[in-house]
């Protein structure tokens, strides 16, 4: 670099290059196509050709209709001490359960449960003491097979119930009872007609953790038709035979007896009433006994409902010879009665009032004892605003026997009774409902022979938990009371206390319970000490749930005295515990038409109780209604435990319909109401149903 005058000098100086024009245009034309944005270029989407789309898959054997599967193990340990012996059990159970749509032939129902007893003592579980170590139920059942457009078929193979045709079912005062069986048996059904047949041996379902059969002497075999005319008219008709049915002869000893009835109906009007309908029904039944040298027994039963407006009335008349049945079972045999019910439903006020009129032995044969009762009954409650309550129930029981001749006389005389219960329900702020109640009990002797008795009982019932809860609602109440006792001239006072609760600890483990504390010991009451449950259930992934479950119930047992013996009292003190895995899972989609069921399945969990004051409710001291049959949507079955709760495991979303088999329910209870209970099942949740029976005729 050269320094120059005023500056510095570059060692080199950049040249310029001359362009001609053509080279000059050419260059700016470069330029321009160098500064242009570029084209869109898809860099996502591959430009080469798609492949042709391939023709619908057809759904696979193993995605056609709906499938569920469940698998439970129990191991169940029992111990019972009534003061004349002692008894205990270990016992494991399995339970396997299989339901599957088909398209064209119905669903297809198979359960399976099988026990086994480990110990010295034959085990013993909720439908009473097993004779075998080992036992189990098998039942197979298809459902809805379309055999025309209208006419379909139910079948069953195993072990199960035999049935009543629809003409017979459903009576309100008299039941034609089911037998247990390991046989098979067919209903095949239309809209206007109902044919059931079946044949097999007689048994009981005994033991546990889960029940198994164990054959009794003898079977039975029934065949049952009905028909409709018109919208109106209907009539039935079912025989059965029934071999080597226990009967006690003349001489008071056992015999064994072949058995052949016959029932039939004629009947008006529909099964469930509106206003100004109407619905009466006749039933005659027959009987022939071969083997313990009796007469033919014949019975005739007039009933009849109709509905005013709001108000259900129900009515009827019976007569009975003696020694009537219907298969193995003893029917009202020797009687005669007469019986009126109404029940009246609104928005505010709910009452009821009924009479009820019975005479055994009427034509006053020596040789048997003659009794007559005249029941008179009555309840009500008015709601006066959302939070407040009122209502009660009395019942008047007049009665007055004879006994036979060559017995005993001091037996012979009668009673009057009452019992009457008010409460007054309302709610406190921040908590759940309160209700106090105040019974009355009144057993008042005619005649020397008899001890009478009298009480008071007041008791204060509490919902802790208050609150709007679509699915996991919990429960907390509690009952405290005292009842005073007067017996023989002794005047007792002891106090009564219970729990309820159902509580989430988390969203899949659930935990319930209830416990009742009695501490009476007169004329008034048979239990004394402890009762209740304990459960809980976790729900684990992949479908597992294990849970556990604890039960106590102490009881004083009374046996009525015979002749001049005096009466045998013993305390009971029941314990039973067991834990359970269950597997549950389902595949494919269900074939029912859009609306009635959603994708997806939840679970209906409920109970039926007895619903002595007739409000709907089920109270502490209320418990739970053993070995009812359950029927949801008219199609899956299931039978309540000993305290009265059934499930069912992965049911359809939306709306169900569940409906109690009446003739499983014991007499004199039948249902409070001639609809069906309504259930909405919830996604991945848990329905509700709680089930009252109630005395008929109270």
């Amino acid at each position: 670099m050269t320094h120059m005058a005023g500056g510095w000098a570059a060692d080199a100086v950049p040249s310029v290059q001359s362009l001609d024009r053509a080279q000059a245009e050419q260059e700016r034309l470069r330029k321009m196509l160098e500064s242009k944005p570029k084209a869109y270029e898809d860099k996502v989407m591959d430009a080469t050709p798609l492949p042709p789309a391939p023709e619908p898959a057809t759904p696979s054997a193993a995605e056609a209709g709906l499938r569920t599967y469940l698998s439970e193990s129990r191991l169940g340990w029992a111990r019972s001490e009534s003061g004349l012996d002692l008894r205990q059990s270990t016992e494991l159970g399995q339970r396997l359960e299989y339901r599957q749509e088909t398209l064209n032939y119905g669903d297809i129902l198979l359960q399976a449960d099988l026990r086994a007893h480990d110990g010295t003592d034959l085990g013993f579980g909720a439908l009473g003491r097993a004779g075998q170590r080992t036992s189990g139920r098998v039942t197979l059942r298809n459902v809805g097979l379309p055999v025309t457009t209208q006419m379909f078929a139910d079948s069953v193979v195993g072990d199960f119930g035999s049935e009543i045709t629809d003409a017979l079912a459903r009576t309100y005062r008299m039941s034609l009872g089911t037998s247990t069986v390991r046989g098979a048996a067919t209903r095949v059904f239309t809209a206007t007609s109902d044919l059931r047949v079946g044949v097999g041996e007689r048994g009981v379902l005994a033991g546990g953790p889960y029940p198994g059969f164990e054959k009794s002497q003898g079977s039975i075999a029934w065949a049952g038709y009905s028909q409709r005319f018109g919208e109106r008219m209907f009539a039935g008709v079912q025989a059965s035979r029934a071999t080597e049915v226990p009967s006690i002869t003349p001489g008071l000893s056992v015999a064994r007896a072949d058995v052949g009835s016959v029932a039939a109906s004629i009947g008006y009007g529909p099964d469930l009433l509106e206003d100004g309908q109407a619905r009466a029904r006749a039933i005659h039944v027959r009987s022939e006994t071969q083997g313990d040298d009796r007469p033919g027994a014949q019975g005739l039963f007039l009933e009849g409902a109709t509905r005013q407006g709001t108000a259900r009335h129900e009515f009827g008349v019976y007569q009975a010879d003696p020694f009537l049945r219907f298969g193995e079972y003893v029917l009202a045999s020797d009687t005669r009665g007469a019986y009126w019910r109404i029940d009246d439903t609104g928005l505010r006020l709910n009452w009821g009032a009924g009479v009820d009129f019975q005479e055994q032995n009427a034509e006053r044969d020596a040789a048997r004892g003659y009794r007559r009762t005249i029941n008179a009954s009555a309840n009500a409650q008015y709601r006066i605003d959302r939070d407040r309550l009122v209502g009660g129930s009395a019942t008047v029981l007049n009665s007055r026997h004879e006994t036979a001749v060559g017995t005993s006389s001091l037996l012979q005389g009668g009673s009057r009774s009452l019992y009457a219960n008010a409460f007054y329900q309302t709610r406190f702020i921040g908590y759940g409902r309160t209700r106090v109640r105040v019974a009355v009990h009144r057993n008042e002797s005619v005649v020397s022979g008899d001890l009478p008795a009298s009480g008071e009982e007041l008791e204060w019932e509490q919902e802790w938990l208050a609150g709007d809860y679509q699915t996991g609602r919990p429960e907390l109440s509690t009952t405290l009371g005292v009842a005073r006792d007067r017996s023989s001239g002794v005047s007792t006072l002891s106090p009564t206390a219970g729990l309820n609760f159902r509580m989430w600890p988390a969203v899949a483990w659930t935990v319930s319970g209830n416990l009742r504390y009695t501490a009476t010991d007169s004329h008034l009451a048979t239990s004394r000490g402890l009762s209740g449950t304990l459960d809980t259930e976790r729900q684990l992934p992949e479908g597992w749930v294990v849970g556990a479950s604890v039960s106590l119930n102490q009881a004083v047992v009374e046996v009525a005295p015979t002749g001049l013996a005096a009466p045998t009292v013993t305390r009971s003190n029941d314990k039973y515990a067991s834990v359970y895995l269950r597997w549950e899972g389902s595949r494919g989609s269900s074939y029912r038409t859009a609306g009635s069921t959603s994708v997806g399945a939840g679970e209906i969990a409920g109970v039926v109780f007895f619903d002595a004051n007739r409000d709907g409710e089920q109270q502490g001291a209320e418990s739970g209604v053993p070995n009812v049959e359950v029927l949801l949507d008219g199609r899956m079955r299931t039978t309540t435990d000993r305290a009265g709760r059934f499930v069912f495991p992965l049911v359809g979303t939306g709306h169900h319909q569940i409906t109690l088999t009446l003739e499983t329910v014991p007499l004199p209870w039948g249902a409070a109401s001639d609809r069906a209970t309504r259930v909405d099942v919830p996604l991945r949740g848990q329905a509700e149903a709680r089930i009252p029976v109630v005395r008929v005729g109270d």
